[in-house]
């Protein structure tokens, strides 16, 4: 885990899985450095980077920081009106050491999540009624703009 403490203020965690291939880390390390640019300018306070597990059991012992954080985004993702889904996804896998089959909650490859005042109030990626929001696209938001994308679904008057 790497990070610049700073209190308060808009923080960024960027998670990322301790597996990816060489050209996910890549994609990382470019995502690092926009993020590092953001501080750079203002428009972040403070990154972080954390390593987070492929998947996770959806219960029992263990991995308990990833499930945390999944029903944190999911409840940000709730209030928002949109869907972590198909980025999170659980699927049932089985195990070839103990024969066993379980639920397993499978985590992106790379995930942002934006804090303000300690308040999460963004993450990517997430689906809007037949859109996605990537990591990417979040920060090209962040940098343009210097605020975060619209998650709240509007409605158009032609009146």
């Amino acid at each position: 885990m790497s990070s610049s403490t700073a209190p308060g203020g808009r923080r960024a965690t960027l998670f990322v899985r301790s597996d990816l291939p060489a050209p996910s880390q890549k994609r990382c390390t470019a995502i690092k450095c926009e993020l590092q640019e953001l501080v750079c300018r203002g428009v972040l306070d403070d990154i972080e980077t954390v390593e987070w597990e492929k998947r996770v059991p959806l219960q029992g012992p263990g991995n308990g920081i990833e499930r945390d954080l999944y029903n944190e985004f999911a409840d940000w993702a709730r209030e928002s009106g949109v869907c972590l889904a198909p980025f999170f996804d659980t699927r049932l896998c089985y195990s070839s050491t103990t024969g066993e089959k379980r639920r397993e909650l499978v985590m992106p490859a790379v995930c942002l999540a934006v804090y303000e005042d300690d308040t999460l109030v963004q993450v990517a990626p997430f689906a809007d009624a037949g859109r996605t929001e990537s990591v990417e696209e979040c920060i090209a938001e962040l940098a343009e703009t210097g605020s975060l994308p619209n998650t709240c679904s509007t409605t158009v008057s032609t009146v």
